[in-house]
C-alpha cells in the first residue's frame, strides 16, 4: 500500500510537469508600450500621403492596412495569444503598417513594423521598401532637419544597411529612407539624386 501511495505521488508529479514542459499553462508576454505604438498608431487605413520631389514631381502613398498585435496584460498564466495545439507559449507585441507607393506609372509595396521581444530590451523595426529591406534592427533614433523642419525621432537607413529583396516587383532605384516616429515615412531618396519629402496627409476618421 505504501509503495502504491509513493507511485501515485510520482505519477501525479509527472502529470503535473508534463503540461508545464509543453508550455501549455504558461505564456511569456511582452507588451508594446504606448510610446512604442507612436511608430504605428497614427496611421489609418485609406490615409493618403503626398511627397514632393526636388524636381517638383508628386508621389502618392496610400495606407492599405494597419495591424497591431499586443497582449492586453502580461500575467504569465493568462493564455491570451497562445497556440495550444502547437504548445506555443510566447506572445510578443508587434505592429505593422502596409503602404502602396504610387510613383509615375508603377506601384510599390512598403511595409514597416515594430516588435518588442524583451520588456527591458530594445524596440526593433523591420521594413520592406520596394526592392530593399531591413529586418529586426534595434531602433536608434536621430534628429534630422529637412528643409527647415525639425524631426527629433527618426530612423535613417541607406541601402548599405539593407538587404536586396527577392521578387519581381519593379525597382524604384532606392538610396535611403527616413522614417519618423510620429509622422511615418518623411523622406526617401533615389540613386539618381532625386529625393521625395512629405508635404501633406489626408487623414481618414
Amino acid at each position: 500500500l505504501l509503495l502504491s501511495l509513493k507511485m501515485m505521488k510520482y505519477l501525479f508529479f509527472i502529470l503535473l510537469l508534463l503540461p508545464v514542459g509543453c508550455g501549455l499553462p504558461y505564456c511569456k508576454k511582452v507588451k508594446l508600450t504606448e510610446d512604442d505604438l507612436l511608430w504605428i498608431n497614427h496611421f489609418k487605413a485609406n490615409d493618403t500621403i503626398y511627397y514632393l520631389s526636388n524636381q517638383n514631381h508628386i508621389d502618392t502613398v496610400i495606407v492599405k492596412d494597419v495591424q497591431i498585435y499586443n497582449p492586453k496584460n502580461t500575467f504569465i498564466f493568462d493564455t491570451e495569444g497562445q497556440n495550444w495545439l502547437e504548445g506555443d507559449n510566447e506572445f510578443y507585441g508587434f505592429a505593422t503598417v502596409e503602404l502602396s507607393l504610387i510613383h509615375f506609372t508603377d506601384t510599390f509595396l512598403i511595409r514597416f513594423g515594430i516588435e518588442r521581444i524583451a520588456k527591458l530590451g530594445a524596440l526593433r523595426s523591420s521594413c520592406n521598401f520596394c526592392e530593399w529591406s531591413w529586418i529586426n534592427k534595434k531602433i536608434h533614433v536621430n534628429a534630422i532637419n529637412i528643409q527647415g523642419q525639425y524631426f527629433k525621432n527618426c530612423i535613417s537607413m541607406d541601402i548599405k544597411k539593407m538587404e536586396r529583396n527577392k521578387g519581381d516587383q519593379p525597382h524604384i532605384g532606392l538610396k535611403s529612407v527616413i522614417w519618423d516616429k510620429e509622422k511615418g515615412l518623411i523622406q526617401y531618396s533615389l540613386l539618381n539624386g532625386i529625393s521625395y519629402t512629405i508635404i501633406s496627409a489626408h487623414k481618414q476618421y
